[in-house]
């Protein structure tokens, strides 16, 4: 069973978007845009991570950065759009996960910081 704080979270729709970069300036300019475009609330870049992957039919290894946003479910989509359209990757890494819990204080920061989501039922906040 969920506690009070799990179900504000889940009931609330945020989501944490997770993309890889082939470096950390790619990266801050992708996520300096979310924020911008209050599509994000917050971002964190994480430079220097390592990669192993299979990519036509070669495994590969590559230095990378990644991209956390954290925002409203509603605009995971703009979110996933956005650094689409401007990935240097034919096929980037994009995942949206599901925040299932968190600090009440801080899921309404995050909240107040992003644009309301054209699902979001309280229009204007």
């Amino acid at each position: 069973m969920a506690n009070r704080r799990e179900t504000a979270a889940a009931d609330a729709g945020y989501v944490v978007v997770y993309a890889t970069f082939r470096d950390e300036v790619s990266a801050l300019e992708a996520g300096r845009a979310l924020v911008e475009a209050r599509l994000a609330g917050c971002i964190n870049v994480l430079p220097g991570m390592t990669s192993v992957y299979v990519w036509q039919g070669r495994t590969e290894t590559a230095k990378e950065s990644v991209l956390i946003a954290k925002t409203r479910a509603g605009l995971a989509g703009a979110v996933v759009d956005s650094i689409k359209s401007g990935h240097s990757y034919e096929t980037p890494a994009v995942l949206v996960l599901p925040v299932i819990s968190g600090n009440d204080d801080y899921l309404a920061w995050l909240r107040s910081g992003t644009r309301p989501a054209s699902d979001d039922s309280e229009a204007g906040t």
